[in-house]
């Protein structure tokens, strides 16, 4: 029955269908709540009546009927033996019936009824005397004996009254009998007319109800949001097709940067542009194509017959052609850039559940890479049975020490080591050197992050204190994963560095701005926390564009690192000059010092230099990366660094 109260989705919950469908059925509800007590009232009185009816039996009068037959037999019998026409034994057996007829008039089944007449009662009681008194007389009556008529004026009188009580009880019985066939007959009316309402409410009801339900079973298998058929609706059509063994397309479409939209704008806005953009697309599709909701951030175009690489090209051109023009919501003007991943059948699988996840891959492989569009390949399987083969194989590499430590030497312009900045590498033995760039896919992807962070840790946590004692403060920076930026990374870091007996400040972690976006309420606390043992942060891809100004002033940074891209070009080109001038500026207002990373060439590092005096150098021209075992001979000959010569105050 709460169905019923239930808005279709898409509508307005307090529009006019709405609120006529509920008064509807609050009337049907009210209306068989009439009828239901209407039909206990009839019910009500029918038992009533049954009861005055149980009252009013046939036993009263039959009773007092046969009392009367049985004393005119028994005065008939007094005089036929007073004429000699009658044996004395055969006036006994009729004075021993009538004598039993007055017991059973008193005896309790009937004492109820003649209460309510005292009348009748006392009549009765006077019958019983008479006939028990005149026992000695009917013994000891003879034929010719003058004692009949003694016996004829005792019981004589009574039978006239007795007479009109029988004829007016009987009267009385026919007159009750008859008001409650009326009574009856008008309850029966009632009765029914409340049983019918009833029904006819139920089966109005009930139509609603199976109205509703078929309209749900509908929206079961639509999309609440863009109207269109749902991930069911889409798998019940797949399957179909996949029975028929008809070729088919599918093309799995998502809008780039919708999750940032919503976050945003809001849910409503980012609603109406994939209801507008569903819109249009579906205005736009052609005969064979039809299109359906894989999810709340997706859309799904199946198209019937397409297997030519050929005409897939040419569906997904029209498709970014129809999307290109900019979409107007809420005063706001998007241009949606589609993410688009096409899966065909059978040549890419022969299975639904296959297609799917073949289609979602190439999907995700063009969110990555951020190209135009992906055409699911079969080497794009081996690409991920070979991340899970890294996956697999990297817990056990972890518990060998079978990765490889890197570490790139920043040092300031007057050539002091400040720091380490470590790169992990790993040789696997099937698939050769895997660098650091896949290393952190793997492990992000496969949940992985924290378990490499922490061994890489505890290598740290050995190595430092030797390389301390030839360079006095060095630190050593690593990268943070994002799936490890949360609240427990304080209490992870404080057990390493508890365990091997090292200060906060031997480690820098490296940041970026999305990863500061993305937990924008909880990266102040966490890094206050850090920053609270000690620990210095570093902000990566510095420039990128992600940040909010108004936020980065707030956080306690130390570095900010540049990508490699900005030092190139530098010595040959003014624009480039300038660009990385601009960005040591803003570094300036933040009251952050820089770290330079790609210096190549000598005229690179005087350029960087003389930008800014407590920049941090990493580049080939510094150092190429080093092993474990080539650090502290490096450090040795290069001379510790002063941190005084480059450290900014928060408050420069």
């Amino acid at each position: 029955m709460k169905r019923l109260f239930i808005p279709v989705p898409g509508t307005n919950a307090r529009g006019a269908l709405h609120i006529l469908k509920k008064t509807v059925i609050l009337l049907l509800l009210l209306c068989m709540l009439l009828f239901g007590v209407g039909a206990a009232h009839a019910l009500l009185g029918i038992r009533q009546h049954n009861i005055l009816l149980e009252q009013r039996n046939y036993e009263l009068p039959w009773s007092l009927m046969q009392l009367k037959l049985e004393m005119i037999r028994f005065l008939d019998g007094v005089r036929l033996l007073h004429a000699g026409g009658m044996e004395h034994d055969e006036l006994m057996l009729r004075y021993d019936i009538l004598w039993s007829r007055t017991p059973v008039l008193l005896s309790n089944q009937l004492r109820d009824t003649l209460t309510d007449r005292p009348d009748l009662w006392l009549l009765i009681q006077q019958i019983e005397n008479r006939v028990r008194a005149m026992e000695p007389m009917v013994q000891a009556m003879t034929p010719g004996s003058p004692d009949y008529q003694r016996l004829l004026a005792e019981l004589s009188p009574y039978v006239e009254p007795l007479t009109r009580t029988m004829t007016a009880t009987m009267h009385s019985n026919v007159l009750f009998y008859a008001e409650y066939d009326q009574a009856y007959r008008k309850l029966g009316r009632e009765l029914y007319i409340s049983t019918a309402g009833l029904g006819v409410c139920v089966l109005l009801l009930l139509i609603m109800l199976g109205a509703e339900l078929l309209g749900y079973r509908r929206r079961l298998l639509r999309d609440p949001l863009t109207m269109l058929p749902n991930r069911f609706a889409l798998q019940h059509r797949l399957n179909h097709l996949i029975t028929r063994h008809q070729p088919f397309s599918l093309t799995l479409l998502e809008l780039e940067d919708f999750a940032r939209i919503r976050q945003q704008f809001g849910f409503e806005v980012a609603d109406r542009l994939k209801q507008a953009l569903a819109d249009r697309l579906e205005k736009y599709l052609q005969p064979g194509e039809q299109m359906a909701a894989l999810d709340r951030e997706g859309l799904v175009i199946l198209t019937e017959g397409m297997v030519e690489l050929a005409e897939v090209r040419n569906q997904l051109s029209r498709i970014r052609q129809v999307l290109i023009t900019a979409e107007s919501v809420n005063g706001h003007d998007f241009y949606p850039a589609p993410v688009i991943g096409v899966v065909l059948y059978p040549s890419d699988a022969n299975n639904m559940v296959d297609l799917l996840a073949r289609g979602e891959l190439a999907l995700e492989l063009c969110r990555r890479d951020q190209l135009p569009y992906v055409i699911f390949d079969p080497s794009m399987l081996k690409e991920m049975e070979r991340r899970q083969q890294l996956a697999r194989d990297l817990p056990a590499a972890l518990e060998s020490d079978s990765l490889g430590l890197r570490f790139y030497p920043l040092v300031t312009p007057a050539g002091h080591c400040a720091g380490l900045r470590l790169s992990l590498q790993w040789r696997h033995p099937r698939f050769g050197e895997i660098g650091e760039s896949e290393l952190v896919r793997v492990t992000e992807q496969y949940q992985l992050s924290e378990r490499l962070l922490l061994w890489a840790l505890s290598r740290i946590g050995e190595l430092i204190p030797d390389w301390r004692m030839a360079a006095p403060g060095v630190f050593v920076s690593l990268p943070l994963p994002p799936s490890v930026f949360r609240p427990s990374l304080r209490e992870r870091l404080l057990s390493t560095l508890s365990r091997h007996g090292l200060e906060g400040d031997a480690l820098v972690l490296e940041i970026t701005e999305s990863m500061v976006m993305q937990a924008a309420q909880q990266a102040q606390p966490m890094l206050d926390d850090l920053c609270a043992l000690n620990v210095r942060m570093l902000l990566a891809e510095f420039g990128s564009g992600c940040s909010q100004w108004g936020q980065l002033t707030q956080l306690p940074l130390h570095w900010l690192q540049l990508d490699a891209s900005w030092c190139s070009g530098i010595e040959h080109s003014e624009a480039a000059r300038e660009r990385l001038a601009t960005l040591f500026e803003l570094a300036r207002l933040l009251g952050v010092p820089v770290i330079c990373s790609g210096v190549t060439s000598a005229a690179e590092s005087s350029i960087v230099s003389a930008l800014g005096s407590e920049v941090l150098l990493q580049g080939p021209f510094i150092s190429p990366s080093l092993a474990t075992m080539e650090v502290r001979e490096w450090l040795e000959n290069s001379g510790p660094a002063r941190l005084s010569d480059f450290d900014v105050s928060r408050d420069a």
